[in-house]
């Protein structure tokens, strides 16, 4: 009881400081600035800073006592780690490992803890300490199923499954594009192979390896955890310069989701937390995010027709006003570039024209229930009351330049409400966009 007690204050306390100590939000290294800074342009060769299990483990050699503290409680030892120093990762885990083999539900929980751990830490190498440790148990568990052991074999593939998807994530982040590959591969493979769940099974069988979006009923399925496996696979595949067979990746991970378009899978949105998700004008729906790649695996792949053609038929909504604002901006900019390098130049210039159009922003939601009507109509009045008597003088945060706070455009932008300014060389490389289509873009702006 005492060492439960101990966890639980231990893992109040981490949630406060991963909040507000360090700043750092969960999906950290997706955002678009932490992005920026770390994606480095797309080579037909392996990137050089492929990095090894071992040299991760050297770069995040040392952490915060109280990063070991927690990983010691959740494996089991209350005490183990408990002094004022600096502490190796693989240190915490040998003494954690020492406390004693643990029951398959018991050792399911602290896997479960793990993942949860790692989703939440904003650096990707820190974040794969605790997805290797998850791994190992994984590992553990589905070598007991199979010797005759406790526990169910195939619910333990799936705990596997769920740990290879989440590190394989963390892998992309870390642009280890060789080890998130092998990853991604190897539970792509494993998912396809697991039958399909009758309804019993499905509320026992759970990919939890991120947060799941609100009354989603098929965000932990494995016909999820398949998809975003084909997808990182497509993404490790491109950033090495095999676009080929990206594209097959991708058009697998648009198969997964066509197939199970009758239960919605098709326009749920892009889980929190994944790789180079939630980027603003970025796809709104995994559908949508499968196509765009697609589009681009084609156009680095040399097929800059077929790269077109898709994005011509790819969905840019969503568009709230309907009044010819859809917000899926990437794709939009995509297909300006493959205008322009398909040799339509004015064409483009047309696209560009309207991707440059000032766009307002969303509007209000208009909550079903009259009681809330009631609220937001009444806060609506009390902010209308505050323009009388407030300054309405601000400036933006990136640039300084002075703007009105009540139309202060495109976060990032300087006031701009045009979403065409997003869209520089710099930016889609960034984005990942393949070198050839992220140069005809250049062009095409240079050329204005």
């Amino acid at each position: 009881r005492a060492t439960r007690m101990a966890v639980d204050r231990m893992d109040a306390m981490m949630q406060r400081y991963l909040r507000v100590g360090r700043g750092a939000t969960p999906q950290a290294w997706s955002h678009d600035d932490r992005l920026r800074n770390q994606t480095t342009s797309t080579s037909s060769s392996s990137s050089p800073g492929t990095k090894n299990d071992d040299e991760r483990k050297r770069k995040k050699a040392c952490c915060v006592v109280a990063r070991g503290t927690r990983r010691a409680l959740v494996s089991g030892s209350a005490m183990a780690g408990l002094s004022f120093t600096l502490v190796s990762f693989p240190e915490m885990a040998n003494a954690a490992n020492a406390s004693g083999s643990v029951g398959s539900n018991s050792e399911e929980a602290t896997i479960a803890k793990l993942l949860k751990y790692g989703r939440l830490e904003g650096d990707p190498f820190t974040a794969l300490d605790f997805l290797d440790d998850a791994v190992k148990r994984a590992e553990r568990m589905v070598a007991a199923s199979e010797d005759g052991g406790d526990g169910d074999g195939g619910r333990a593939f799936g705990v596997l499954a769920s740990c290879l998807v989440a590190r394989g994530n963390a892998l992309l982040g870390a642009q280890d594009w060789d080890a998130a590959d092998a990853d991604l591969t190897r539970a792509a493979s494993m998912l396809s192979s697991l039958p399909e769940p009758s309804t019993s099974e499905q509320q026992g069988q759970v990919f939890s390896y991120y947060e799941a979006s609100a009354n989603c009923t098929v965000c932990n399925s494995r016909q999820m955890a398949l998809s975003l496996a084909y997808d990182g696979i497509g993404h490790s595949l491109s950033q090495r310069g095999r676009f080929e067979e990206a594209v097959m990746a991708f058009e697998a991970c648009s198969g997964v989701l066509a197939s199970n378009a009758s239960i919605g899978l098709d326009v749920e949105e892009v889980p929190r937390g994944w790789f180079v998700a939630g980027l603003r004008g970025g796809p709104p729906t995994m559908l949508q995010r499968a196509r765009l790649n697609v589009a681009l695996a084609k156009y680095g792949a040399g097929d800059t027709v077929g790269s077109l053609s898709i994005l011509q038929e790819t969905d840019k909504g969503p568009d709230p006003l309907d009044k010819g604002f859809p917000q899926f901006w990437d794709a939009r900019a995509a297909q300006v570039a493959a205008l322009f390098g398909n040799g339509y130049g004015g064409k483009a210039e047309l696209e560009w024209q309207q991707l440059c159009t000032s766009h307002p922003p969303p509007p209000p939601s208009v909550p079903k229930s009259k009681v809330k009507q009631y609220v937001n109509r009444a806060a609506q009045r009390m902010l209308d009351a505050e323009r009388l008597v407030t300054a309405n003088d601000c400036e933006d945060y990136d640039t300084g330049v002075a703007i009105p706070c009540d139309a202060a455009g495109i976060p990032g932008l300087g006031g701009s409400s045009s979403p065409c300014a997003l869209y520089t060389a710099q930016e889609v490389r960034a984005r990942l966009w393949p070198p050839a289509l992220a140069d005809a873009l250049a062009e095409f702006r240079g050329a204005r």
